[in-house]
């Protein structure tokens, strides 16, 4: 049985070496795999809340999960590794930076989508009124329904 050995050995060494291939693959995108997992994360939840809170337990699908999380599971990374890989041709792009962006703008505006249902309020607006008039009239702007009912 000397060849049982061998091939252990082979399967072994094989595994170490494609191990060692993908973290060094993955190595440069990995700060922006965590930030774009995270943000798919939080979308999933709050998709799964706002699904609940509209039709209850039983709108909740798996089948809409999967439809929606798993997409953005293989597209996103596949995204990030041809970003790296054009980031290690033309040095002086930052095409992980740019690519890490757009997919946070895009996760981001989901989850103001899925909040603007959830709570009913309008998160964008409110932002935009703190960015750029400043906190005085945000709380104003927070507390301007509220005012209206009295």
């Amino acid at each position: 049985m000397p060849y049982k050995n061998e091939i252990f050995n082979f399967v072994t060494t094989a595994r170490i070496e494609i191990s060692a291939f993908l973290v060094a693959l993955f190595l440069p995108t990995v700060g922006s795999l965590l930030l774009i997992g995270f943000l798919i994360f939080a979308d999933t939840l709050t998709g799964i809340w706002k699904s609940v809170k509209n039709d209850g337990w039983k709108g909740f699908k798996s089948r809409n999960l999967s439809d929606g999380v798993l997409p953005k599971l293989t597209m996103y990374p596949l995204i990030l590794l041809i970003s790296s890989g054009c980031e290690s041709q033309f040095e002086s792009i930052p095409f992980i930076k740019t690519s890490t962006f757009l997919l946070m703008c895009i996760e981001l505006k989901s989850l103001i989508e899925n909040f603007n249902i959830i709570l009913k309020i309008n998160l964008f607006t409110y932002l935009k009124t703190f960015i750029f008039k400043g906190r005085k009239e945000f709380v104003k702007e927070m507390f301007k329904d509220e005012d209206s009912s009295l």
